[in-house]
């Protein structure tokens, strides 16, 4: 049944926040301020948009493996609300607030935890593949990174020729190489990007944009679907040093957590071991992520219920996480076996889009 939206209010979220007003208050009100407007502005969103404020909450509700009493579930809803609003808060303030203000705030609010992996990989000249999520301040990892001297690359996508046109400024002005999904052979320049020795940052939890396993699966909040590919042919084509770098937002304060995956000696399945670190860091602060409402509405298109085994997770509430297996044979198959990649790259996952 469709829920009901009053007052045929049909904006969507992303646009109702990047409307001309908030664009210019972004250029001129101070950050604190802004915050503050900005979520009394999603507060009102929320009231008339009541299907999208149901689909959170479905999304939390039914995935979150423990079952606490309701106020905590009230509490931890309303948390999960404030960080969307955040979510495009960053969002606005990455792209149009004055450039010297936005430097000075990430580099007086930001940190790198276990930076000494990530210097060390950089400087192999290699090229690092660093997957993240839809968690905490990512809007502003390639920006931190590059005032803290590295040389990241980012995959974008944009809903308005305006917001194309800023972040694309943006980017030129803290040499971070941008890339637009929607050129031709943006998958071939995200590679060269790392084989030049960039830090080419991505997601795994880009459900929309997954390229399914035919036959691997992994337990994805106690789902069992199918293992997404993209990161696998993109670490298989250079095998660069790779890590998940996560964003956690602390009080006012930005903590870009560096867990390293591999050097690029082993022949592993990157999209395998990148949702095993990231897990548990959602689990963890499940209001710090904002795809609960995409898990509802896209998780359900690679879900297989004939499946034996299955890739499980090893987060606190979840069973723990065995090898991958083949749906057709039952049995463990290797995650890079020869054979299983695509002979082209893939569509890419994307970081910067207007979603």
């Amino acid at each position: 049944m469709m829920l009901a939206v009053p007052y045929n209010f049909q904006f969507s979220i992303s646009q109702f926040f990047q409307s001309s007003i908030n664009v210019a208050l972004a250029r001129l009100v101070p950050i604190t301020l802004f915050r503050y407007y900005f979520y009394i502005l999603g507060i009102f969103y929320l009231a008339i948009r009541s299907d999208l404020r149901q689909r959170v909450a479905a999304g939390v509700c039914a995935n979150l493996p423990r079952k606490e009493p309701w106020p905590w579930n009230f509490y931890l809803l309303w948390k999960t609300y404030l960080g969307i609003f955040e979510h495009y808060f960053e969002k606005m303030i990455n792209a149009y607030h004055p450039t010297e203000r936005l430097e000075r705030y990430l580099y007086e609010q930001s940190e790198i935890h276990n930076e000494g992996w990530l210097m060390q990989a950089t400087l192999a000249r290699r090229g690092v593949l660093m997957v993240s999520g839809h968690f905490g301040a990512v809007e502003y990892l390639p920006l931190f990174l590059a005032l803290q001297g590295y040389q990241p690359a980012i995959i974008m996508r944009f809903k308005t020729a305006r917001l194309r046109q800023e972040c694309l400024a943006r980017c030129r002005q803290f040499d971070v190489q941008a890339i637009d999904a929607d050129q031709p052979n943006a998958a071939l320049k995200a590679l060269k990007a790392v084989k030049q020795g960039r830090i080419l940052i991505t997601l795994c939890d880009e459900f929309t944009h997954w390229r399914p396993h035919r036959d691997r699966y992994i337990d994805v909040l106690g789902r069992r679907v199918q293992l997404d590919r993209t990161l696998d042919v993109l670490y298989r084509r250079h095998r660069p040093a790779s890590c998940l770098g996560i964003v956690k937002r602390n009080k006012g304060r930005f903590t870009l957590h560096i867990e390293p995956i591999t050097d690029g000696d082993e022949p592993i399945s990157l999209a395998e071991r990148a949702w095993r670190l990231l897990e548990p860091y959602i689990l963890r602060f499940p209001h710090q992520w904002y795809q609960w409402r995409e898990v509802a509405e896209r998780l359900a298109a690679y879900e297989q219920q004939d499946t034996p085994e299955v890739l499980q997770s090893s987060a606190k509430g979840h069973p723990q996480r065995f090898e991958a297996t083949s749906a057709k044979a039952g049995r463990v198959v290797p995650l890079c076996g020869k054979g299983h990649m695509a002979k082209l790259l893939p569509g890419p996952q994307i970081l910067g889009h207007a979603a």
